[in-house]
């Protein structure tokens, strides 16, 4: 072959090649971009014909994870994000989500080695003191789980789940009082939540506060008419109200 025509190969084989690469690229960029427009299956067909050329991807596998995670699909999810650890190893955001995919899928003593692990980088955020907490109050370890949740709420003021996670905790340990405080602080930061206001009810029906505690399950089911606990509170509030008359 002529010194030409091998030059006008090797061209059109590079020119190939960056074609392959850009189209690729444009998946990874596309299955991103569609995660964070919370198009969660349309993410997961890009990346997974990313991932089709080029498996050793960490980006592709973790944003994976996260699609699945979003899909409730936590299996999938758990695979996605260790394929990811195979390739690149840990890291604090990896472990956190790994750790709460391990969570949602009942493998709880799995998700708590992994978010110790979590614990020890720096700098850490609230996400995996809540995980840490959740997992304690789910043992009825309460005390444990209070103390979790109040090292979250030092990382991040502004995490309405905390507050009321924290709140939950000392229904179940009696404290009313406290349960009111915190709950109260999640309803201050975002007043749509329907099992919010579910909780308060039960803080003030157990204070014997019964007229503010039907004025709470009501509001829970001015947001979800559906809300079956709320429901049944409020029938059984009412009841406790119209023995009082």
């Amino acid at each position: 072959m002529c010194k030409g025509k091998k030059i006008l190969l090797l061209s059109l084989i590079f020119i190939l090649m960056f074609t392959i690469s850009s189209q690729a690229q444009n998946l990874l960029e596309n299955g991103i971009n569609e995660y964070n427009s919370r198009n969660y299956q349309k993410a997961i067909d890009y990346l997974t014909s990313y991932a089709a050329e080029k498996q050793d991807s960490y980006l592709v596998h973790f944003y994976l994870g996260l699609s699945y995670t979003k899909l409730n699909q936590y299996e999938t999810a758990i695979d996605s994000f260790n394929y990811a650890r195979e390739i690149k190893g840990d890291s604090y955001n990896l472990l956190v989500n790994l750790g709460r995919a391990y969570y949602n899928n009942n493998e709880k003593s799995k998700a708590y080695d992994i978010l110790l692990k979590a614990e020890g980088y720096t700098p850490v955020d609230e996400q995996v003191y809540n995980l840490l907490g959740l997992i304690h109050m789910d043992k009825r370890e309460y005390n444990q789980a209070v103390d979790n949740f109040e090292k979250a709420i030092e990382l991040n003021q502004d995490n309405f789940y905390v507050y009321n996670n924290l709140g939950l905790c000392y229904i179940n340990l009696g404290n009313f009082s406290e349960a009111r405080k915190y709950i109260n602080e999640a309803l201050e930061l975002d007043p749509s939540v329907p099992y919010v206001y579910n909780n308060a009810g039960i803080i003030y029906e157990n204070l014997g506060q019964h007229s503010q505690a039907a004025e709470y399950y009501e509001e829970a089911l001015e947001i979800d008419s559906n809300y079956k606990k709320a429901e049944v509170n409020l029938e059984r509030v009412e009841s406790k109200i119209s023995e009082e008359e």
